[in-house]
């Protein structure tokens, strides 16, 4: 659609500099790098400049739509990546609360201590 809108627009400046110049018969020397070019229009030299600028600008919008939608594709799969990672820590068991099963622990632990002891006497 912008592209549509944008054609039409070029058309329309394009008219309305044709018309603007039609009492004009300027002729005019164009430099363009080590090329010469004696006695063209000016209205012929100002809407192949519009041309071109209007293509150019085509072109790098282009490459620019096709950056974002590069862009946008690594972002849906990295959030898509992040929502699997989600479900899955939703899924995960809940840890227990201190005070439930500490005294389990305590044990573990104290038997732990007890055969650190013991290996370092025999050592």
């Amino acid at each position: 659609m912008t592209l549509i809108i944008s054609v039409v627009v070029g058309i329309l400046l394009i008219l309305g500099i044709i018309v603007g110049s039609q009492n004009g018969n300027t002729f005019v020397n164009f430099y363009l790098l080590k090329w010469k070019f004696e006695d063209i229009s000016l209205t012929l030299l100002v809407i192949e400049s519009i041309l071109i600028g209007f293509i150019l600008t085509m072109i790098l919008s282009g490459v620019n739509s096709i950056k974002m939608k590069l862009q946008m594709r690594e972002i849906v799969k990295e959030n898509r990546n992040l929502q699997k990672e989600i479900k899955a820590l939703k899924n995960l068991p809940f840890e227990e609360e201190e005070g439930e099963g500490t005294e389990e622990v305590e044990e573990i632990v104290e038997e732990d201590e007890d055969e650190e002891k013991e290996e370092e006497t025999i050592e």
